[in-house]
Order: C-alpha cells, then sequence, then structure tokens
C-alpha cells in the first residue's frame, strides 16, 4: 500500500482556525480595507501595504496579513512589469532591489521572532518616518546625491531599508517613496518605477516567507479572495491617475503617506 501524499504546502492549525472564525463583519472589513488600497496603489504606484496591513490587521494578525499582501502583490504585479516597463527607471530598480534581496530574510526573521503587537508598533513608526521623510520641498533630480558612486551606495542603502521592512511588514514603500518624491520626477516614471519595483519586492518577500514557514492554504485561499477586489480598485485609482493633472501627483502621494502613518498610529493608541 501506498503511503499517503504528502502536502507541499504548510498546514498551520491556529491559522486555518481564525480563517473559518471570521464573522462576515470581519470579511467584509478586510476586504473594504484590500479594495481601498488597490484604489490606492492604482493611482500613485504604492500605497497598497501601507493601507492594507495597518487596515486589515484590524482583523488578522501581522504574520497572516503581511504574506497575504506579499502574494496579492506577486500577482498584480507581474502584469504592471510588463505593462510599465517602457516608463520604468531600469537602473534605479537594479540597485533597489540588489538591497532589497540582501535584507529581506532579516526582516521575515523579525517578522517571526518579534510578538504581534511590537511589530504593529513598530509598522506604525515606520510609516511615520516615511511621511516624515517626504515631506520636503523637491530637489532637482540628481542633486544632493553627488558622484555615481555616493548615487549608487544612497539607492542601495534605501534598497536595504525597503528589504528591511518588506520582511517585517510587507511596507517597503516608506524609504523608497521618500527617496522618489525627494527629487523633481516625472510621475509617470515616479508610478511606473514604483510598481515594478514592489513587484521584486513581492518576489523576494514571498520567497523568505515561504522559507519562514508563513505562506500555507489559508494564506492561499485569502489572497485569492482579494486578488478581485485589489484588481478592481487598481484599475479604478489607474483611471484617475491618467485623468489627474500632473501637478497633483505629488501632494496625492503624500496625502497616502501622512495618512496610512496617522490611521496607524491612532490603532496602536487608542
Amino acid at each position: 500500500m501506498l503511503p499517503p501524499p504528502r502536502c507541499a504546502l504548510p498546514l498551520d492549525p491556529m491559522a486555518e482556525d481564525l480563517l473559518f472564525s471570521l464573522s462576515p463583519a470581519d470579511l467584509a472589513g478586510a476586504g473594504l480595507a484590500i479594495f481601498v488600497a488597490g484604489l490606492l496603489r492604482g493611482f500613485t504606484g504604492f500605497g497598497f501595504a501601507l493601507a492594507a496591513v495597518p487596515l486589515a490587521g484590524l482583523v488578522l494578525p501581522p504574520a497572516m496579513i503581511v504574506p497575504v499582501v506579499m502574494l496579492t502583490q506577486l500577482v498584480i504585479g507581474s502584469a504592471d512589469a510588463v505593462r510599465e516597463r517602457r516608463a520604468v527607471d531600469w537602473r534605479l530598480v537594479g540597485w533597489l532591489t540588489l538591497g532589497l534581496a540582501i535584507a529581506t530574510p532579516l526582516g521575515t526573521w523579525a517578522l517571526v521572532a518579534l510578538p504581534g503587537d511590537i511589530t504593529r508598533i513598530v509598522i506604525a513608526c515606520i510609516v511615520l518616518l516615511g511621511a516624515a521623510a517626504a515631506w520636503r520641498p523637491p530637489r532637482a533630480e540628481g542633486a544632493g546625491e553627488g558622484g555615481l558612486l555616493h548615487a549608487r551606495i544612497t539607492r542601495l542603502g534605501v534598497g536595504l531599508v525597503a528589504g528591511l521592512f518588506t520582511g517585517l511588514a510587507a511596507m517597503p514603500g516608506p524609504p523608497v517613496v521618500a527617496y522618489m518624491l525627494a527629487a523633481e520626477r516625472d510621475p509617470r516614471i515616479i508610478r511606473a518605477t514604483l510598481m515594478v519595483f514592489f513587484f521584486f519586492t513581492a518576489v523576494t518577500g514571498c520567497a523568505s516567507a515561504w522559507f519562514a514557514g508563513l505562506i500555507g492554504w489559508p494564506e492561499l485561499v485569502m489572497s485569492a479572495a482579494a486578488l478581485p477586489l485589489v484588481v478592481g480598485g487598481s484599475a479604478i485609482g489607474a483611471a484617475g491617475f491618467r485623468r489627474a493633472d500632473a501637478r497633483h501627483y505629488r501632494p496625492a502621494a503624500l496625502v497616502v503617506l501622512v495618512g496610512a502613518a496617522v490611521v496607524t498610529l491612532l490603532r496602536e493608541i487608542l
């Protein structure tokens, strides 16, 4: 008699119990958070994890919602990488991704090692720091970066910080968005570069989460349920971006960062 087949995915009884214990109101709240996050992502090119992790975290623990966010971004980001490839600053993406690949496993280790309440406090600080760093008048592109070597080191450093944030909270956005908004760039280039970079963050983040045992059947089921909401929200947000004046992009992006910071901090204080 042949032995029963082994399941390739980890089965976490606690995660399964949590998934089946969610009420319709909980599911509706998490779905609304995912849709709003997709809307922000479609308009600005970022903001999905910034909104989804703290808002959906009202219902789900960070160790579950973080892998779900990364899995969802992995799927939808693959289409972005193809569609937006002509507007992307690929040299910038390359240096950011190198730092990302180095530091993401460290962030995933912290996610596993730290208690949930500590993780949420760290997430709140991450968002607040990103909002504060971006709230400055933009400089001319290339100004303040020094020579080519200094610029590459700066971009690698931003990628390292983004990698830590990816593994810990699926939030690579604050350091990268702050860096992109600090210089005067074409909004189309900012949006496309962020979307493609976040696809690579999802690749490295999902790989780290898989090896850490954070991705199982409950996370895959929740990601599949969330995907239509993200696609719909992103489509509406992208339509709004095409209709909006380019001058409105940076203020809207800053509002997203500050709003995410305020919501996250209020959630932890109250």
